[in-house]
């Protein structure tokens, strides 16, 4: 089983976020075919296959089918393979489920349950596939000992990850004519406070496992009520914390809280919109082993990825792609071929030994 086919299949499809089951629909069969062995469940546009022979070590394999790219036709270029997700991760998908069809042996060592789900891209929790495949069969995940989550990483082994939380941030004055600014206040400049602590607020390092998580607050929104000639009434924020796994989200959420009621604003409101948990580094044998003895590069995953999701159920789990991070979301999105050769030899040096 060719990789490089595979993903050239699934970039045939198109599958933006909540519009996936066309290609929900060519894994199924493909898997049918692939992996008849395998005993299979489809949620919604979402497939969970697992075998049961009763090995003492069950690995987990998960991605996530949704791309953010505009759609367009795959092609090979100097190398490298172009298409929408190409990166972020349609090719760890392929990766991942030709390396499985490729090495039987790996089923005689390990259990294996396949994971791959929809509605990772731009969605809260709520709308999360994997979410949607926890709620109907946490039973059946919660028996993985290790799972790969194919994020790109550029072939590096990515240990949890950063928590989320947003809040948005409302700065009261009083709108009155630019001309006669002493008539009121000009929301913007109330709001200088918290945009020069922010600006000032250096990001707060944490060792775990031998990688380094920081802990990042900034402001990534902001707008004033609009008025060429108006002082404006409002200046509206959006205030992104990304925090370490030695923080849980309530902490978070009360860094954000004392962070804003500490800024001297005079008139302001705080509302938190939504935040998820980081990612835990859990141990297991096999992650140490892996990382004592396979010489591939380790890092700290500066994002959020669904590696929170499953160390929230006590699993040990790791972000592993041959995606490269700084071709995600792009418009011309591209994977190099020799990465995903790489990332099959990796996943056999590390799962097999060879």
């Amino acid at each position: 089983m060719d990789s490089k086919t595979l993903l050239f299949d699934l970039l045939s499809i198109d599958s933006p976020t909540f519009k996936e089951k066309e290609k929900a629909d060519f894994l199924e069969t493909w898997c049918e075919t692939e992996f008849p062995t395998f005993n299979k469940h489809r949620i919604g546009n979402n497939i969970i296959l697992a075998t049961n022979n009763d090995h003492n070590i069950r690995l987990g394999f998960v991605g996530h089918i949704d791309h953010v790219p505009e759609f367009f036709s795959p092609y090979e270029e100097d190398g490298k393979i172009h298409g929408a997700g190409a990166s972020d991760m349609q090719a760890g998908l392929a990766c991942f489920l030709a390396f499985v069809k490729n090495h039987p042996s790996l089923a005689k060592r390990y259990d294996i349950t396949i994971i791959l789900y929809d509605k990772e891209e731009g969605t809260t929790l709520h709308d999360n596939g994997l979410k949607e495949c926890i709620n109907s069969h946490k039973e059946l995940i919660s028996t993985i000992d290790l799972a790969v989550v194919a994020e790109p990483t550029n072939n590096a082994i990515q240990l949890g990850c950063v928590g989320s939380l947003h809040a948005t941030l409302t700065v009261k004055g009083k709108a009155a004519h630019s001309a006669r600014p002493w008539h009121g206040k000009n929301a913007l400049y109330e709001a200088l406070p918290i945009i020069d602590k922010a600006a000032k607020t250096d990001p707060v390092p944490h060792e775990l496992f031998g990688v380094t998580f920081h802990d990042v607050l900034q402001i990534t929104e902001s707008c004033s009520t609009k008025g060429r000639t108006t002082l404006p009434e409002e200046w509206i924020a959006n205030i992104n914390y990304r925090f370490s796994p030695v923080h849980n989200l309530d902490e978070a959420i009360q860094y954000v809280e004392d962070f804003v009621s500490s800024s001297n604003l005079t008139n302001y409101k705080l509302d938190i919109l939504n935040g998820v948990e980081a990612g835990k580094v859990i141990d297991h044998p096999l992650l140490t082993d892996i990382l004592t003895n396979s010489n591939i590069k380790v890092e700290a995953k500066q994002a959020w990825t669904d590696v929170s999701q499953l160390t929230q159920l006590g699993l040990s789990a790791f972000n592993f792609g041959p995606g490269r991070q700084d071709q995600a979301h792009k418009p011309n999105e591209y994977v190099v071929y020799e990465d995903m050769v790489e990332y099959e030899k990796l996943l056999e040096k590390i799962l097999l030994g060879d």
